[in-house]
């Protein structure tokens, strides 16, 4: 069992739409947790994941968010003061403790649909938010599975039982953005498989078990590198129904 309540996070995805920080943007990686950090009085508190941004920062910030506050998807929004101290959570061991790599805001620039998901999206399918949200998740989530597996040169630091909070709240946005979808039912293919993977992403961070951990980095890179960027210089896994043969 996730030691999360999943209704909670539905309610801080709910506040974050409803406040007007449109996840559509596709950035909510350290950004998102600013603003609404003192919208409610409610003693029940969720711990959300804080990325680290700071590159001699080996670690990554929990915060407390108390019940009905959301993080923001603006980027460069209003800040406010946390209500709680950070503290400061051990990344794995690394053998790798030189150069160390930030966390990167997603780039929706970059966006470029692989032929064989092109037709889940547009306007006969899913919207162009939950495309750049389903980028966001999938840039997000790789950079610190990346970190986690191959050391702080490879992507920004986070211990498996913070991986796994941070996918399950990209998780519950998408799982929000396709209950606004008019359209969903046409690409359930690609919706189902999404799931699917972020659930084993969920499970292989909650057993702490590396083999089924590099399996689920396998399908998030695949998914960010070669589906969502169509990147033809980055390595293709193949782990995933969509892959895309090239020439």
């Amino acid at each position: 069992m996730i030691p999360i309540d999943k209704k909670r996070i539905v309610t801080l995805a709910g506040t974050l739409v409803l406040a007007g920080a449109v996840v559509a943007a596709g950035v909510y990686g350290p950004s998102v947790w600013k603003v609404f950090r003192q919208q409610s009085a409610i003693t029940d508190q969720v711990v959300i994941q804080t990325p680290a941004v700071d590159g001699n920062n080996n670690g990554s910030n929990g915060t407390m968010l108390p019940e009905g506050t959301a993080p923001p998807a603006v980027k460069g929004g209003a800040e406010t003061t946390p209500t709680a101290a950070p503290t400061t959570i051990n990344a794995p061991p690394q053998s790798d403790s030189g150069s160390k790599n930030k966390y990167k805001e997603p780039d929706t620039k970059l966006i470029d649909l692989a032929p064989s998901i092109t037709a889940f999206f547009g306007e006969a399918a899913l919207s162009n938010d939950a495309k750049t949200l389903a980028f966001g998740s999938a840039w997000n989530i790789h950079q610190y599975v990346d970190g986690y597996l191959y050391g702080p040169a490879a992507g920004p630091q986070m211990n498996e039982e913070d991986i796994k909070k941070y996918i399950v709240f990209h998780k519950t946005l998408l799982d929000k953005q396709y209950k606004n979808e008019a359209n969903a039912s046409k690409a359930s293919a690609f919706t189902s498989y999404l799931d699917v993977l972020l659930n084993s992403g969920i499970d292989s961070f909650d057993s702490k078990d590396k083999t089924r951990i590099e399996q689920f980095h396998q399908g998030i890179h695949d998914l960010d590198a070669h589906l969502m960027r169509n990147d033809a210089s980055s390595k293709i896994y193949g782990a995933t129904p969509f892959a895309t043969k090239r020439t």
